[in-house]
């Protein structure tokens, strides 16, 4: 105290010059207050550390300067700083006010604002975590194999912010499959993300890029399509292919989906029918198109045709002339002379017959002279063949007694 009080009548003096000097100089206009945006930046982060906080944004600082030196000061005169030893580690990653020390070698700094910022940090840590390759969906058609990838134990390193680092779940390989077909062969950024697939930032990968294989091959499927058996040759005279069946009538292909699209049935090997008269069953080779093989794993591909023939039916018609049998003496007068007759059946039979073989008849047996309708007779006709029409199917005839001869004159 003695030592504050001595000459303290000299010190007096002193601070009362200096405070007249100052008032003279302010009130005399030669120096001026401004203020100023600082950026604030921060100090001293512990090795171990990781900040949260990220920008720490701007403090307003107000100083004071001489008139003539006022154009001259700028934003990097000042300094503002937080040092971050002051953070309480142990309550990391709570938030902390912190102080923040402006600092301009040669100005007056008079204030700033704000004194205090909240600033967050964490311990760093790191640990591994799984790859997984997304792939998307993958396009109609494809099939995909197993991934490769450039780190063989499928894992890599996450670094970071404790409170992050214990969100990561997986690191994504995020990859798309070309509808084309093309193995997959690139080059993939990783992203870290949580249980749900969300992406967390403020971590680092180590690789965050790999190289990811992807054989990628077109998926076979099957197509059902009819088996179309191939007839060949002509069945003999007076027959004909009637049908042709095959068991099973149907079979399932297995191949690429293109292939299959244009295929709309199966043929069989030629099955030869030529100059058959009976129905006949081949034990048939499927022809498969190129590309294709039966769905059933072993199935042989082997149907059975069946190849019905009948005897063919046709029919053909005859002009006969008619004729009268039973008249006697009297004379029988048909009113046509001609019909039409009409067969069908087998076409052998009917090309054999010849008209003399089918000639109508009239019969007018014990017919008294006079005019009658009278129903036609056909001739037997062979086996198979049938009457289809006769036109007409009666006609008139008529009767007529002979002529009474004329009395022979006497002598």
């Amino acid at each position: 105290m003695r030592y504050l009080l001595r000459n303290w009548h000299l010190k007096l003096a002193a601070v009362l010059v200096a405070t007249t000097l100052y008032t003279g100089l302010v009130f005399s206009g030669t120096l001026s207050e401004d203020r100023l945006q600082v950026p604030i930046v921060s100090v001293n982060q512990p090795s171990d550390a990781y900040n949260l906080t990220g920008d720490l944004g701007f403090v307003e600082v107000r100083y004071r300067t001489g008139d003539d030196a006022t154009s001259l000061v700028s934003v990097d005169a000042f300094t503002a700083r937080v040092d971050l030893t002051q953070y309480d580690m142990a309550a990391a990653p709570e938030a902390q006010l912190l102080q923040v020390e402006v600092n301009a070698p040669g100005i007056d700094v008079l204030d700033w604002s704000p004194r205090t910022v909240r600033v967050e940090l964490d311990r760093t840590d790191t640990r591994t975590v799984p790859i997984e390759v997304d792939t998307g969906e993958v396009p109609e058609g494809l099939e995909l194999g197993d991934p490769e990838l450039s780190e063989e134990d499928g894992k890599v390193e996450v670094r970071g912010p404790s409170s992050e680092i214990s969100r990561v779940d997986r690191a994504v390989a995020r990859v798309f499959i070309d509808p084309s077909g093309i193995d997959f062969d690139e080059p993939v950024t990783l992203v870290p993300v949580d249980v749900e697939g969300q992406s967390i930032g403020r971590v680092e990968l180590t690789p965050d890029v790999i190289s990811v294989q992807i054989d990628v091959q077109e998926v076979e499927t099957t197509t059902t399509v009819p088996v179309a058996p191939d007839i060949v040759g002509t069945p003999a005279a007076g027959y004909a292919l009637e049908g042709v069946g095959s068991a099973p009538a149907t079979v399932t292909l297995r191949g690429l989906p293109e292939v299959l699209a244009e295929i709309d049935e199966v043929a069989t090997e030629p099955l030869d029918i030529g100059g058959v008269s009976a129905t006949q069953t081949f034990e048939a080779a499927l022809v498969l198109p190129e590309g294709t093989r039966l769905a059933r794993s072993g199935a042989e591909p082997v149907v059975t045709v069946e190849a019905t023939i009948v005897t063919s039916v046709s029919s053909r018609s005859f002009v006969l002339g008619v004729i009268c049998q039973g008249a006697g003496t009297n004379a029988c007068l048909p009113s046509i002379e001609q019909l039409t007759l009409t067969l069908s059946g087998p076409g052998g039979t009917l090309g054999a017959l010849e008209a003399g073989d089918l000639t109508p008849i009239v019969d007018v047996t014990g017919l008294a002279p006079g005019t009658y309708t009278i129903s036609l007779l056909i001739p037997a006709l062979p086996a198979g063949v049938e009457i289809l029409q006769v036109a007409p199917g009666s006609i008139t005839v008529r009767v007529v007694a002979p002529a009474t001869p004329a009395p022979t004159p006497a002598p």
